[in-house]
């Protein structure tokens, strides 16, 4: 490996690890990291030329750029083997963008709070409420995305939970969310927005097939 850039051998254990934690049952550590190193290799003059600039700032944005194409290029791996030991096809996985769970948020935390029947609320939906663009997720029924998105949101800490419900379902501005947690309009926003983030994860995470 006396062609791969120092920093290739240092981002891709931590990478590896990273995703290793989220796949253990289905996949090693090792194996992972070989993929890494092997998908890095391909790369491996465009690499150091990214690694080799002068400007030290953007060297650091270049490292964080291959450790994100890294990161996926690991995910993929690891979702492949947990597909093929489980029995069905990465084809199968479903993704919720940001935008859909924000749009569906509303009726699904109606349902925690006061009880609303899911088959209601997708009716409700469906009589005219605008979806905006369809998710991946979404290739199934409205209603099967809904609770999937009920039991993710149950999953989140109350901290969490709280931030949605006043961000989704009781439509606080950032401005009434700030004067709330008692802190700036940004970070009222960043913390809504790790919430949903959060929510994503719990719901299987980004699509690393883009």
């Amino acid at each position: 490996m006396s062609n791969i850039h120092p920093i290739i051998l240092e981002v891709a254990p931590s990478v590896s690890y990273v995703v290793y934690r989220r796949y253990k049952a289905f996949v090693e550590k090792d194996d992972i990291y070989q993929e890494c190193i092997a998908w890095a290799m391909t790369r491996a003059d465009d690499f150091d030329e990214m690694l080799n600039v002068e400007d030290a700032d953007e060297r650091k944005h270049n490292e964080q750029k291959i450790a994100w194409r890294m990161r996926r290029v690991a995910e993929r791996y690891a979702r492949k083997e947990k597909a093929n030991k489980s029995g069905y096809q990465t084809s199968d996985e479903a993704y919720y963008q940001t935008a859909t769970l924000g749009q569906l948020l509303p009726y699904v935390i109606a349902s925690v709070l006061d009880g609303t029947v899911l088959e209601q609320a997708q009716e409700m939906i469906i009589d005219g409420q605008p979806k905006g663009s369809s998710s991946p997720a979404e290739g199934g029924t409205l209603l099967a995305s809904l609770i999937d998105i009920k039991k993710a949101y149950l999953l989140l800490e109350p901290e969490d939970q709280n931030l949605l419900r006043y961000r989704h379902h009781d439509s606080y501005t950032f401005k009434q969310m700030s004067a709330l947690l008692e802190c700036a309009i940004s970070t009222a926003d960043r913390r809504c927005s790790v919430a949903l983030r959060r929510l994503q994860d719990n719901l299987g995470g980004e699509t690393p097939w883009k």
